[in-house]
């Protein structure tokens, strides 16, 4: 469902399981409270929301994201110098490996996991370069009932630590 504020911002889904583009919004300025909790509101219905064309400066990146809560320094990389909240990714023809060419969740093994993360990109490269989001609560909802009573009392330790240390050897 397609909804529009009465300061013009619009929230438009782009499936119809999560995420939604949200026009109206210039994320380099500061946003007035009912601002955010349209975006907050997008953000808890959709669970991954979309701003097109933002060209934003790094403190603008950490002053939105500071509004959802305290930043997280991302354990496997140093971040930007003078920035440690922002965590540069980079790959072209020439590399090894790309971050997060598998499927997870970021970060998702911190005794106290970041609510989110905020991507900003530079450049897109015209083919590849795809992001693929999940529901985990549209995949909890898809499950019979017997295997909702299965995992019902069942809980799991993420440990993060060697996968880091493997492709990290400054921890």
């Amino acid at each position: 469902m397609n909804s529009v504020d009465a300061k013009g911002i619009s929230v438009h889904p782009v499936t119809p399981v999560i995420g939604a583009e949200i026009l109206g919004v210039d994320l380099d300025k500061p946003l007035d409270e009912d601002t955010f909790q349209t975006i907050h509101d997008a953000l808890i219905t959709y669970q991954v929301i979309f701003f097109r064309d933002q060209d934003i400066s790094v403190e603008a990146h950490k002053r939105f994201g500071s509004l959802f809560g305290e930043l997280d320094i991302h354990p496997n990389d140093p971040g930007l110098e003078g920035h440690p909240e922002v965590m540069i990714i980079h790959a072209d023809e020439n590399s090894k490996r790309v971050a997060g060419e598998t499927w997870h969740s970021d970060v998702s093994c911190s005794i106290t996991p970041p609510l989110g993360s905020i991507l900003r990109l530079y450049e897109v490269p015209e083919t590849g370069g795809d992001t693929v989001f999940s529901s985990m609560y549209e995949a909890y909802d898809a499950l019979s009932d017997s295997m909702k009573l299965f995992l019902e009392n069942l809980t799991a330790h993420h440990d993060g630590g060697p996968y880091y240390r493997s492709v990290n050897t400054r921890i």
